[in-house]
């Protein structure tokens, strides 16, 4: 509301145009006249949007159940659906064993981008490894120096794991994966529900390409913890075990490591400049639909492995830009 209230003081002044913004508005459908938006159908009323350009800047999943809902006959709506699957990999090795032991300060912390791809498919199986390493002597002192300090809010050690590793640097793996984008087996598709929130279902199913991947990305992880980052190798890594809660020193099962959940959802209103494929055309606009514009990673053909957040910051840009001209 901040920015709102500051658009209205430049709207008075004659710098730029007004803006309004509503909460708490559910937006159901969007009404059209042939291939052309008019209103929108709203938890507080009908809108009309008149000849207004109609962006949708609302994450992956919900831009594609209104689109289904609004032009049920559009192409391709829903049909790919990408993602990265994670794998959680924490282990320790013994501060002494490196050589710049006696230069660790009491709170140390780095991080690493460690970037890969399964042998077997090339560019279309990437992944990569995101390493935070971390020293702390004594974490009770040093827990809110390091949570704000954290390289990142997922790939971090928990108070319980840094207090039972005051000798040692702790290494948290959070690796990601590319789901098989070409697997027609995962959709996300209008369903029966009459709630035009919630009457889409996302079905993903691991294949052959997905599993391999994900063995891959494993298995490079473990050997760079234990081949690379071990001064004396891979006997004196030691594992967190998510289902003992201790550390062992053996390679957990993998489904001790391995996230049972997806994350950076994408695909769903791909991109493509050709006639049959894709939902959206290469100006951001919604095929065969006017004044109807989509940003952020539903636009994705594809995921490859990296977080996709400023990639959607440069598209949204790229948008504003195009539309501003």
């Amino acid at each position: 509301m901040e920015i709102a209230e500051k658009q209205k003081e430049l709207f008075k002044k004659g710098e730029g145009a007004l803006v309004h913004i509503v909460t708490n508005c559910l937006v159901n459908k969007i009404i059209a006249q042939g291939n052309c938006p008019t209103a929108l159908d709203t938890s507080r009323g009908i809108i009309s949007i008149g000849d207004a350009k109609l962006i949708l800047a609302m994450g992956t999943l919900p831009p594609t159940t209104l689109i289904q809902n609004s032009f049920p006959k559009l192409q391709n709506v829903g049909k790919r659906f990408t993602s990265h699957f994670v794998s959680a990999i924490i282990a320790r090795i013994p501060r002494a064993h490196f050589d710049f032991a006696h230069e660790v300060a009491e709170l140390e912390l780095g991080a690493f981008y460690i970037a890969g791809v399964n042998p077997e498919r090339g560019h279309e199986g990437q992944f990569h490894i995101q390493l935070t390493a971390l020293s702390d002597k004594n974490p009770n002192k040093n827990i809110k120096t390091a949570l704000i300090n954290m390289p990142d809010v997922v790939a971090t050690a928990t108070k319980e794991q840094l207090l039972s590793s005051k000798d040692h640097v702790v290494f948290v793996c959070a690796t990601l994966g590319e789901l098989d984008y070409k697997n027609k087996k995962n959709w996300f598709l209008k369903n029966a529900d009459l709630d035009p929130t919630t009457n889409a279902t996302l079905q993903v199913i691991a294949n052959t390409n997905d599993m391999n991947v994900w063995n891959s990305m494993d298995k490079t992880t473990f050997e760079t913890l234990e081949e690379i980052l071990s001064p004396k190798g891979k006997k004196m890594v030691e594992y967190w075990d998510t289902i003992t809660k201790k550390w062992e020193n053996q390679r957990p099962a993998d489904k001790s490591y391995r996230v049972p959940a997806l994350v950076h959802e994408a695909s769903t209103l791909w991109i493509s400049d050709q006639k049959n494929e894709g939902v959206v055309d290469v100006h951001y606009k919604l095929k065969n639909i006017e004044n109807v514009y989509v940003t952020g990673a539903a636009l994705w053909p594809t995921g490859a492995s990296w977080n996709p957040t400023l990639t959607m910051v440069a598209l949204a840009q790229h948008l504003a830009d195009n539309l501003s001209k």
